[in-house]
């Protein structure tokens, strides 16, 4: 070859190298658009949401809190850069971190006490100094500091015109409720500054014409249902799929201790025979997609190690034996199984449940309801039951269990979550008391999945589903 020729080969391999460079190398700039499949209608990490986990999807960007979770599940400095305990692990401190809020306001200790204040109002906050809160649980909390980086306690300013401001790498820019929200990057951030100038999210967006496409087009990243899935995974679309932690439960809403006040609750037998006649195997692998497994207990196996131990309860036998011992005691009324309207996942899931248990002479019947996923609205719902899908709010099994619990009613009213339980022996303990009374009857513990644009990068997903977007960016993005 002649020696042009080689010149010519080599700077094309060079160019090549370079520009295989560039285009990893992180850019700032640019907007990314995200689509949610949920909508939501406020901001408010303690308002009243139908899709609370939606929420704080977009909220983590917003709001920060004292502690964090990385993408692999563990703890991490937030709001706080340090803490300490007694002996007891009963009275905690935190630092603060040098910090601004978005309107140019520093972090004090009394901002994050008045913040924690409002969701945790039965525990001892106090400002010791400018820069450091003490928190007296009143118990001991071993896994206080995990407890803090839970969603419902984000250290947010709220305003008396009640304008909420945080702390985190983006701020608002424009919002409408359950339509979109456009956030713009926040050149203060003490954490430095994000890559994308802005990001859109765009909630309840169909995707018709981007599956049909199998390209996203302008859209860096968008959620899928599992359904969703089998259309594109074959075509090396990325897709990135977390663990099976999302849990589908049908939770009762009245106890046993309810009976006398308002709606009667339903036989503990009938539900225990409802429990046995779930297809938990067609509805992980036909309904589900094969991206979950059958659950027995309110956490997955893969967090805890003993959900195994727990009786499966599926045996259309026994679920007959129980229906006939009621048959001629009580009258069975139909139970009102309330859905998320807007999911359709769940819609399948509450007709497969009214099914199988039609061969046991239970009448289910499935209806969809708005307001199912908001805990506070659930209470007054015309229903016996409701279907939930409950995310796994940490990998920390206490805490996990606790937030669970909270959500499905099974806490004290008020109560901040601070579970005693510990050793794994004590959560298996606390777990089988929930169990055992076929309030809650566990369905399947699913994944959940979002499509990514070839241009995207960084963009990481946790063991629970939750997304670390705090070094995301967009090649090419404007």
């Amino acid at each position: 070859m002649k020696p042009s020729r080689l010149m010519s080969a080599a700077v094309a391999s060079l160019a090549l190298v370079l520009l295989a460079q560039a285009s990893s190398r992180p850019r700032y700039g640019g907007a990314a658009h995200i689509v949610l499949r949920d909508r939501v209608n406020t901001l408010d990490p303690l308002g009243e949401e139908d899709h609370p986990a939606t929420r704080d999807r977009m909220n983590a960007l917003i709001f920060e809190n004292l502690t964090s979770m990385d993408a692999q599940g563990r703890l991490r400095s937030g709001l706080a850069s340090s803490w300490q305990s007694d002996a007891s692990k009963r009275v905690w401190q935190f630092h603060l971190r040098l910090a601004e809020f978005h309107d140019g306001s520093v972090l004090t200790a009394a901002d994050a006490v008045a913040s924690l204040q409002r969701s945790m109002g039965e525990w001892k906050i106090t400002a010791i100094d400018r820069q450091t809160i003490s928190i007296d649980a009143t118990a001991s909390a071993p896994h206080l500091p995990e407890l803090l980086a839970l969603p419902r306690f984000a250290i947010a300013k709220k305003t008396p015109e009640n304008t909420l401001f945080g702390t985190g790498p983006y701020k608002f820019s424009e919002w409408q409720a359950g339509e979109r929200l456009v956030l713009t990057a926040n050149d203060d951030y003490w954490g430095g500054r994000p890559f994308p100038d802005s990001i859109e999210f765009q909630m309840g967006l169909p995707l018709r014409d981007q599956l049909l496409e199998r390209q996203l087009g302008p859209y860096a990243a968008a959620e899928l249902t599992v359904d969703q899935l089998r259309s594109i995974e074959q075509t090396n679309q990325n897709i990135m799929i977390s663990r099976q932690s999302d849990l589908f439960a049908i939770v009762f809403l009245q106890g046993d201790d309810a009976a006398g006040r308002g709606r009667k609750p339903v036989d503990p037998r009938i539900r225990e025979a409802l429990a046995n006649t779930v297809n938990r195997g067609a509805i992980t692998s036909v309904i589900l997609q094969k991206r979950a497994v059958a659950a027995s207990g309110i956490l997955p196996q893969w967090l805890t190690g003993y959900e195994s131990l727990f009786p499966g309860n599926n045996s259309m036998d026994r679920a007959k034996e129980l229906r006939s011992e009621t048959a001629a005691l009580v009258i069975v009324p139909p139970i009102a199984l309330a859905y998320d309207a807007s999911d359709p996942i769940s819609k399948l899931l509450a007709e497969r449940i009214a099914l199988d248990a039609r061969e046991a002479g239970i009448v289910v019947q499935p209806f969809g309801e708005a307001h199912v996923g908001n805990k506070q609205a659930r209470s007054s719902l015309n229903a016996g039951a409701v279907l939930l899908r409950l995310p796994l709010a940490a990998t920390e099994p206490s805490v996990a269990l606790a937030a669970r619990m909270d959500e499905m009613g099974l806490l004290p009213e008020h109560s901040a979550l601070n579970l005693k339980a510990d050793q794994p022996e004590q959560l298996f303990d606390l777990e089988g008391k929930a169990l055992q009374t076929f309030r809650v009857i566990p369905i399947a513990h699913s994944s959940q999945a979002v499509w990514l644009s070839p241009a995207t990068h960084n963009w990481q997903q946790s063991p629970t589903g939750s997304w670390q977007l705090d070094q995301f960016w967009v090649e090419g993005a404007r």
